[in-house]
């Protein structure tokens, strides 16, 4: 790149700072201009359009800066013909089509919509945030995957591992001292009297579900866990027996993150979840043929609405092909 500048100060300062502007300008140019042919190779002619038109900007601003001559002005032209409406058209649909063929490629991938695979990248950050602070061990995450899979039960005092789902008989102890603290803070419900089953609460899936997001934010034991619980509750003016109490317990989520956190829903898990409303309220549904003429769409729906003695706005009218 070649540098050139007009100035009749006689300060090499004020010469300095009209060069370093002018480079500066130039150099946005040539990268906007790169920008612009790397997206036209790649077949996206709009965003192309828009980086030439920012490196055109750039460079007059250089050449204005610099006092030559402003050549690039000539180039504003070329770009701002006005396109036809068939071309505008081409361009849309090009536009549309890449769209659908990017998020068909993102839900064969990750089996999620775009409003889901924004709530898992939401979910993912949340969770190496939140995760470390917890002062879980990886034993901890076992007896939460336990209960959710329902073989975690309770039997003379302990908790114990079922070989099968929901029958609690046999199988083999769990770490009191995990479940009682998981329980204690909320993330484990322990049935009373005739119900022996260990589930998770509703803070429990979510806790369990970040967990498995980011894993490594986990201690690998429970004494790891609770040299980090004790370093996390040191503070000015805790007593020692304050500070080991509250290594003993774990921190419930924060009650406000609970409502406000969403969680991503698979496709299949919305199919699924489709199905089962569709199933549940099928025997709702009334179908009919109706044959009329010059009747309008509202006063039909009200007819029909009126008829079965149901809201107008629960009647859908579809038209005979």
């Amino acid at each position: 790149m070649r540098a050139a500048a007009r100035s009749t100060a006689a300060n090499s300062a004020r010469l300095d700072t009209i060069m370093f502007e002018a480079h500066r300008a130039a150099t946005d140019a040539e990268r906007y201009a790169r920008l612009a042919a790397e997206e036209e190779r790649a077949g996206n002619p709009a965003t192309g359009r828009n980086f030439t038109a920012l490196a055109i900007a750039r460079a007059v601003d250089a050449q204005r800066t610099a006092g030559v001559p402003c050549t690039a002005k000539a180039l504003a032209a070329l770009i701002e013909r006005r396109r036809t409406e068939a071309e505008i058209q081409k361009e849309a649909r090009a536009e549309r089509e890449r769209e659908a063929a990017y998020e068909a490629e993102q839900r064969a991938t990750t089996g999620m919509d775009a409003d889901n695979r924004v709530r898992l990248w939401v979910a993912k950050s949340t969770a190496q945030q939140e995760v470390p602070s917890w002062g879980w061990s990886r034993g901890m995450l076992r007896a939460m995957e336990v209960a959710q899979a329902g073989k975690l039960y309770r039997r003379d005092g302990y908790a114990w591992q079922s070989r099968d789902p929901g029958q609690f008989t046999g199988g083999r102890k769990v770490a009191r001292e995990r479940v009682l603290m998981l329980a204690n803070a909320g993330f484990l419900a322990v049935g009373r009297e005739a119900d022996r089953a260990i589930t998770l609460t509703p803070m429990g899936e979510t806790a369990l579900y970040l967990a498995r997001l980011h894993p490594d934010g986990l201690h690998p034991d429970d004494r790891t866990a609770h040299q980090a619980r004790l370093a996390a509750g040191r503070r000015r003016g805790a007593s020692r027996e304050e500070v080991k109490g509250a290594a003993r317990r774990l921190r419930p989520l924060d009650r406000h993150f609970l409502r406000s956190f969403k969680r991503p829903v698979t496709l299949a898990e919305q199919n699924a979840r489709a199905a089962m409303v569709a199933e549940q309220t099928c025997d709702q549904v009334r179908v009919g043929l109706f044959d009329v003429e010059d009747t309008g769409g509202a006063d039909l729906r009200k007819a029909i609405a009126a008829h079965h003695a149901v809201a107008a706005s629960d009647v859908v009218i579809i038209p005979s092909p």
